[in-house]
C-alpha cells in the first residue's frame, strides 16, 4: 500500500490528465462521428381489447387495458419476419444502417440486419386506457416516419386476419359437421316417418308406447339437438366476427399520424454514456499504469525493502530529507 500511494503522489498530474482526457475524447468522438438521429411517433386509440376468436368465443386478456392488449399484440408481430421484412423493403431502410457491402450483397444477411433493426428499435407502449404509441428512431427523419407508417398499415391489415384466423378454421370445420348433422337429421326423420307409415293402424299414443318407434323418435331428437348445437356455435362465431369488424378502423384509430421530425433526438444521455464509458476506461488505465510503475519500482523506501536486497545490518535510519539537502550530504561524505 505504501508503494502504491508513493507512486500515485509522485506523479498525480499524469493520472489526473488521463482521468480527464479519456472521457473528453469519448464525448468528442460521439459528437463528431456518431450521426444525429430522429424519432417519429404516432398515437393510436384502441377501440377495444385485442381478441382472438377461438372455440370458446372471443378470448382476450381482461386484466390489461385495451391499449396494453393491442400494444402486446403489435410487439409480438414485430418479432416475426413475415410482418417486419415487407415494411423494411418498402422504406429503403438498408441505406441508413451503414451495412458492409458483403451484407448488402447477401440477401439472407441483409434480411437478418433489417429484421433486427425494426424488431429491436420499433417501440410500442401503452400510454393510457385506450391510447398507445408507436415510435422509431433513425438517422434519416423520412425513413423513421415511413417505418412507423408501415408498421401501422401492416398492423391494420394483418391483425384482423390473425385475430379471426382460428375462427375461420372453426367455421370451416363446423360447416362440414353441419352438413353431416343435417344428413343425420334427415335420415332419422325419414326412418321415423317410414315406421309410422308402415304401422298406420296404430294411434299416436300407441306409437309413442311402441319401443321401436320410441327409439327412432329419440334418435331424431338427438340428431336435431346436435344440429342445433352446431348452428349455435356457428352463430356465436359469426357474431364475434361481426363485432370485431373486418377492417383496421374497427380495431383502432390513428389519433396522431406519424410525425416527420425536424429536430434530432437529444443526445445528452448519449454524451453521459460516452463520458461514463471514458471515465471507466480511464480508471482502468490508471490502475494498469499504477501496477506497472509499482512492479518496475526497485527503490528502497523502508528498512524492510533494504533487507530484501542486502544482508547488511541497518545501523542508522535518517528521516526523510528534502531533495535540496541530499546533494549537500553527498558532498560532505
Amino acid at each position: 500500500m505504501y508503494r502504491v500511494l508513493e507512486t500515485i503522489f509522485r506523479g498525480p498530474m499524469r493520472l489526473l490528465i488521463l482521468v480527464l482526457l479519456l472521457p473528453l475524447v469519448s464525448v468528442a468522438f460521439t459528437y463528431l462521428f456518431i450521426p444525429r438521429s430522429y424519432q417519429s411517433t404516432a398515437a393510436l386509440w384502441a377501440l377495444h381489447r385485442y381478441i382472438v376468436i377461438g372455440a370458446t368465443g372471443p378470448e382476450s386478456d381482461l386484466e390489461s387495458t385495451p391499449a396494453e392488449t393491442q400494444a402486446t399484440a403489435l410487439t409480438e408481430l414485430l418479432q416475426t419476419r413475415a410482418f417486419v421484412l415487407p415494411i423494411a423493403h418498402k422504406t429503403n431502410l438498408a441505406s441508413t444502417l451503414n451495412l458492409d457491402s458483403s451484407v448488402l450483397a447477401n440477401p439472407q444477411e441483409l434480411d437478418d440486419a433489417l429484421f433486427s433493426e425494426i424488431s429491436q428499435h420499433v417501440v410500442v407502449t401503452g400510454q393510457g386506457y385506450n391510447l398507445f404509441e408507436i415510435s422509431y428512431t433513425n438517422r434519416d427523419a423520412q425513413v423513421a416516419q415511413k417505418v412507423v407508417k408501415g408498421v401501422i398499415q401492416s398492423y391494420g391489415a394483418q391483425s384482423i386476419a390473425i385475430s379471426g384466423a382460428e375462427a375461420q378454421i372453426l367455421l370451416a370445420s363446423y360447416q362440414t359437421q353441419l352438413t353431416t348433422a343435417q344428413q343425420e337429421v334427415n335420415s332419422a326423420v325419414e326412418a321415423e316417418s317410414a315406421y309410422a307409415v308402415a304401422y298406420t293402424g296404430l294411434s299416436p299414443n300407441q306409437l309413442l308406447t311402441n319401443p321401436q318407434y320410441a327409439q327412432l323418435d329419440a334418435q331424431r331428437l338427438q340428431a336435431q339437438s346436435q344440429l342445433q348445437n352446431i348452428q349455435n356455435e356457428i352463430t356465436t362465431i359469426n357474431q364475434a366476427l361481426s363485432t370485431q369488424g373486418t377492417t383496421a378502423n374497427s380495431l383502432f384509430q390513428v389519433v396522431d399520424p406519424p410525425t416527420l421530425p425536424d429536430r434530432p433526438v437529444s443526445r445528452s444521455k448519449l454524451y453521459l454514456t460516452a463520458g461514463a464509458t471514458g471515465l471507466v476506461l480511464a480508471l482502468l488505465a490508471c490502475a494498469l499504469y499504477i501496477i506497472i510503475l509499482v512492479r518496475r519500482d526497485r527503490a528502497v523506501y523502508t528498512p524492510l525493502d533494504l533487507q530484501k536486497v542486502t544482508s547488511a545490518p541497518i545501523i542508522m535510519q535518517l528521516p526523510q530529507l528534502p531533495e535540496r539537502i541530499v546533494p549537500l550530504l553527498i558532498e560532505e561524505l
